[in-house]
């Protein structure tokens, strides 16, 4: 299965810890709620596209969340990934990282970027954006086929692809699955 996420921030301590509506004590209760979350949906097979925002940590407790959570994991970089940069990080933990990657999957293109995009390539064809970095709790938009994937929208959880498909069409109203998809 393909899941994506975003902006779970892990050790993020300047405010009170939250993740949607749920507020926590502390940033590691915080952290904890987020890593059994994701391994209690994604499984060991899985893939995992991480829509920026990972982690406020330094490299090391990056390292250290990274190693517990299930999935092979790529990164889209967003504007608090300062981590990558640390000489104790350890980049292998994500199959790549990239600023932008175009995904094809279920017959279609899926553009993800960290920020969301009014208009993207293929966006007049039924191609869709998914992205985080507004920390909205409602991941579907009225006007364009864009979808947030961010933790806030989705009480903690990785969202798969396939309920991402689901939802844009029936928000969208559109009639049929995409060429070759049942």
């Amino acid at each position: 299965m393909i899941y994506f996420t975003s902006d779970s921030h892990f050790f993020y301590g300047k405010s009170q810890p939250r993740v949607g509506e749920k507020i926590f004590n502390t940033p590691r209760e915080k952290n904890d709620f987020l890593v059994a979350h994701w391994n209690d949906r994604v499984g060991e097979k899985d893939t995992v596209y991480i829509l920026g925002d990972f982690s406020n940590g330094n490299g090391e407790e990056t390292n250290q969340i990274l190693r517990k959570l299930k999935g092979e994991k790529y990164l889209i970089r967003g504007n608090n990934d300062k981590y990558l940069k640390e000489p104790g990080f350890e980049a292998n933990h994500f199959r790549w990282v990239k600023d932008y990657f175009e995904l094809h999957a279920l017959d279609t293109k899926w553009c993800l970027f960290h920020f969301p995009m009014e208009a993207w390539s293929g966006y007049a064809k039924d191609r869709f954006h998914l992205h985080g970095h507004l920390h909205r709790r409602h991941p579907v938009y009225e006007e364009i086929r864009r979808y947030e994937v961010g933790v806030d929208a989705h009480e903690g959880y990785p969202v798969s692809i396939d309920e991402i498909y689901d939802a844009l069409k029936e928000f969208h109203n559109l009639s049929r699955r995409m060429p070759g998809v049942e």
